[in-house]
């Protein structure tokens, strides 16, 4: 039986016989293992230095607003129809302007009536002057048109004070009901404050002297630090949290849930971006956060250890508290 030719050349067996069992299939390079170890080496120490020494912020944030001093919010006393409104936003006023004019039929018809009947009184007082009784009913009859006339004063809103119409809310020809808001006017500001509205279960983790970070829409790159001033004492509702803020700024925000009303003093009542100076305005809205837990990345990776080292450091304290009043 012929022998089979094999596929190889002679001398390729030849060659692959003489290199031995021994066959290296990857050749390592020690100087570049030695290399990369030392870069793995350090790169974990940097990790875990990291880890123990690094610390990451938890914030409690929320809506926020501008509010200047010296605001007066002008209210109608009693129900009525307007008549005319004198002014415009912007409008400056001096105390006693007026403002706004509503119907007054009734009130200056009942002011005329009694101006005739004390004119006539004092005609019959000048044709007989000694008369007592002419004498007392001139007296009441002036009470009367005194009255009269006061009901028609307070049927025309005049300015309490000096300053910069805001809001004008009611036009001719509207009716208004008691304790309807009509204008806002501004005096000149003096002292502007922020209100944040936290969520409310931030409240044992806030205090007064606590730094505020405040950014006014539309000026995002212009952050505030600021002190925090106050905190509210109690939890409130979306409800009373819209009453406190108030029907005009409440429907330009959205309250979800409880919140607790933070609130810190601005430096001054206006500010500067891009040298470039502005004023703020009465309900200008921004966005405010506060740092309320400062923990060590650690406690991220390994949520058990922060639990550890609590109960650890209670048992600490309390180890130290009756050593200290042990009796010796």
């Amino acid at each position: 039986m012929a022998k089979r030719a094999s596929i190889f050349r002679p001398e390729a067996l030849e060659h692959q016989r003489s290199r031995g069992p021994a066959a290296e299939l990857v050749v390592l390079d020690a100087a570049a293992t030695n290399w990369g170890f030392g870069l793995l080496c350090a790169a974990m120490a940097a990790f875990m230095v990291f880890v123990t020494l690094g610390r990451v912020n938890e914030y409690a944030s929320g809506p926020a607003f501008v509010q200047l001093d010296g605001r007066a919010p002008l209210t109608a006393d009693a129900a009525g129809l307007v008549s005319s409104v004198s002014v415009r936003p912007g409008d400056r006023v001096e105390l006693g302007a007026e403002l706004v004019r509503f119907h007054a039929a009734e009130e200056l018809a009942e002011l005329q009536a009694a101006t005739r009947e004390f004119d006539n009184q004092v005609a019959k007082l000048l044709l007989k002057p000694d008369d007592p009784m002419a004498r007392e009913a001139l007296i009441q009859l002036r009470t009367k048109r005194d009255l009269a006339q006061q009901r028609c004063d307070r049927r025309v809103l005049r300015a309490p004070q000096s300053g910069v119409i805001g809001d004008v809310r009611v036009r001719a020809g509207q009716v208004v009901e008691p304790g309807m808001r009509v204008i806002d006017l501004q005096a000149e500001a003096t002292a502007a404050t922020v209100t944040a509205l936290m969520p409310g279960r931030y409240l044992p983790l806030l205090k007064a002297g606590d730094t505020l970070r405040f950014e006014v829409d539309g000026f995002r790159h212009l952050p505030h630090e600021l002190v925090i001033s106050r905190v509210g004492e109690q939890i409130v509702g979306p409800a009373e949290a819209a009453r406190f803020v108030g029907r005009d700024l409440a429907d330009a925000v959205q309250i979800q849930g409880p919140v607790v009303l933070v609130e810190a003093a601005l430096p001054s009542t206006h500010f500067a971006m891009d040298g470039q100076g502005y004023d703020y305005a009465n309900g200008m809205f921004g966005k405010a956060e506060a740092v309320v837990r400062n923990e060590p990345i650690a406690y991220a990776f390994v949520p058990s250890l922060k639990q550890w080292v609590e109960r650890a450091t209670g048992e600490g304290s309390k180890s130290s508290a009756e050593v200290e009043h042990a009796p010796r």
